[in-house]
């Protein structure tokens, strides 16, 4: 077993063994009030029993406001040897306020009480397994702080030496042996739960990663086709039921075929990603709109729920936010570096419209910069620059 599992095993154990308290609690409750009952019917209010009225439900308040005190100790596996010396203590009290009632019980009548005591007496210790299976440590403070003072009352008072034997030694063997496997076994449940659990979570996180890779592009990082496809179709049916508007932005970089070309299919990629990088800057709208690298040089920003002003100001984010990249183009006919030409559409569908449409309206408007000389944003018409872009543009040196 890993240390980690080891720690978590731990953890859980004791965690368990405290959270079963309070079921705990009212089986001993249960069994407090039948023991009261018979012996207040049976020799009336004795002082002994005005006594353990008020010792077991302290014992018991007790037990439950450290157990609770605990928890949070327990769970940060921050527990202190003050804290074990706590949990132990409390387990050792309820065992002893039984030991302690029981004398008490047959002192007031040995001849007739002697057996019915020893009777639940044992059921108690031996049944405190089901509860403190989890912790051997437990287990035996609880047993022999129920059965030790019971047993020194038998040999030293009542002279039952041989009894105070076989109780002692079946104690010993089932303490020692019968429930340690029992202990093993619990400890072999909750590792297999745990394991169970890791391993979910490993399926759980590889499942997402393979559905990251297959939702991005390798070259760039950007989501890729298949998720532009599919999640645009999303956005679409959203948009119908909302009643909102959608728009996409379709950009390519200029004159990448020349780029390729004299440059070299490696300058290529990298030019592609320098224009992915870029993207990084633009802030969009909400977290359900996103870019995507949707063709070789072609990308797409969809931007649900984002008027056209809004759309074409990102528009014009991006194709600044690449020509400020300053990576030299020699061979572009619009610019000595590399540009995009952006086309932008909106529309606020209803029932029965198809985003093909605009898609195509977008591509459209893409078409439309390439037509006005490339390195715009164009809609229906083209859109000048913006001029504090272009007069920062001026500041930075051209770089290849």
């Amino acid at each position: 077993m890993d240390f980690n599992l080891s720690n978590e095993v731990f953890r859980r154990k004791h965690l368990e063994m405290i959270e079963a308290f309070p079921l705990v609690a009212l089986i001993h409750c249960a069994l407090a009030a039948l023991v009261i009952t018979i012996s207040f019917s049976l020799y009336g209010t004795t002082t002994q029993l005005i006594a353990w009225c008020v010792l077991f439900p302290s014992v018991i308040a007790i037990r439950f406001v450290l157990d609770k005190a605990l928890k949070p100790n327990i769970i940060s596996r921050c527990m202190t040897k003050f804290n074990w010396f706590c949990l132990l203590s409390t387990r050792s009290l309820l065992g002893f306020v039984w030991s302690l009632g029981s004398i008490w019980f047959i002192q007031i009548d040995a001849q007739a009480n002697l057996l019915s005591t020893t009777i639940w007496v044992t059921a108690l210790a031996y049944a405190g397994t089901i509860f403190h299976i989890n912790s051997i440590a437990s287990l035996q403070t609880y047993f022999w702080s129920l059965m030790a003072p019971l047993s020194l009352y038998f040999f030293f008072v009542l002279n039952l030496h041989f009894e105070v034997f076989v109780i002692t030694t079946a104690g010993i063997i089932y303490v020692s042996l019968y429930s340690k496997i029992l202990h093993k076994r619990s400890i072999d449940r909750i590792s297999d739960a745990i394991e169970k659990e890791q391993l979910i979570a490993e399926l759980s996180k590889a499942n997402k990663e393979i559905t990251l890779l297959a939702e991005q592009d390798a070259l760039t990082g950007l989501k890729n086709r298949t998720y532009f496809n599919q999640y645009i179709e999303q956005i679409w049916s959203q948009a119908i039921e909302l009643n909102q508007n959608v728009c996409i932005i379709l950009f390519d970089i200029d004159h990448f075929k020349a780029y390729n070309d004299n440059y070299g299919h490696v300058s290529g990629d990298r030019a592609i990603q320098t224009v992915a990088n870029t993207l990084s800057l633009i802030e969009l709208p909400s977290p359900t709109c996103f870019f995507a690298r949707v063709g070789g040089e072609e990308f797409a920003a969809v931007l649900p729920n984002t008027d056209l002003i809004s759309a074409i100001d990102i528009a014009e984010d991006i194709r600044f936010e690449v020509e400020n990249s300053r990576l030299a183009h020699r061979y572009s006919s619009c610019s000595d570096v590399v540009t995009v030409s952006v086309g932008v559409a909106m529309t606020e569908p209803v029932k029965g419209d198809n985003i093909k449409d605009l898609i195509e309206q977008s591509d459209q408007a893409l078409y439309r910069a390439k037509e006005g000389g490339r390195n715009i944003v164009a809609t229906a018409k083209l859109h000048p620059h913006r001029v504090e872009p272009q007069a920062k543009l001026a500041e930075t040196p051209s770089t290849h």
